[in-house]
């Protein structure tokens, strides 16, 4: 079975986006962090899911963006999950829309063939398969800034559940990635 892995950024007190709904102003820029992470989730990751509120952003962003990440990021098979199975999604190479269910989806997706899946995004796509229990690894950039309000990727759950740190690293801008399993 194929590995799920979230990646976010998240504030330190936990939210994925800032007070407003798709506020990611509070991200931290660090050159190193994102080129460490793109090695490692390179390594490891051979598609990508995405949700479909993030799709617009993500896609005007990657496709015209340069380098090793935005490289990877614009090769890289992408699964858009969405209901609307119309979505356009000829900006973003690689892109397939997955119509329907997004958790069965990615259910259908982890039960293939192929390296691990990875979710950059978005807040409600994350909580979703964060509350069916299909994420497997949670690397999570946790950036030095604090919001006091946001959407946070973990309100889907409904009882307490247990990580193990399998590594912590700190970053020149001074933002954390954090690498839990359940």
């Amino acid at each position: 079975m194929r590995p799920l892995i979230v990646f976010s950024d998240l504030t330190l007190d936990g939210y994925m986006t800032g007070p407003g709904d798709d506020d990611l102003g509070y991200m931290v820029d660090d050159p190193v962090l994102e080129a460490v992470s793109t090695t490692e989730l390179r390594a490891v990751a051979d598609t990508i899911i995405v949700g479909r509120r993030s799709f617009p952003g993500m896609s005007a962003h990657w496709a015209s963006a340069e380098g090793d990440l935005a490289d990877w990021m614009n090769a890289t098979p992408k699964h858009l999950l969405t209901s609307d199975a119309s979505v356009d999604v000829s900006a973003w190479p690689h892109t397939v829309v997955a119509p329907g269910d997004g958790v069965e989806r990615v259910r259908e997706l982890k039960a293939g063939a192929g390296g691990a899946l990875v979710v950059f995004g978005g807040t409600a796509t994350v909580r979703s398969l964060v509350g069916a229990g299909l994420v497997d690894e949670y690397w999570l950039k946790v950036n030095p800034v604090l919001t006091g309000t946001g959407d946070s990727p973990f309100t889907a759950l409904t009882e307490s559940r247990r990580l193990r740190l399998r590594s912590a690293r700190p970053f020149p801008s001074g933002s954390l990635l954090l690498v839990y399993t359940p």
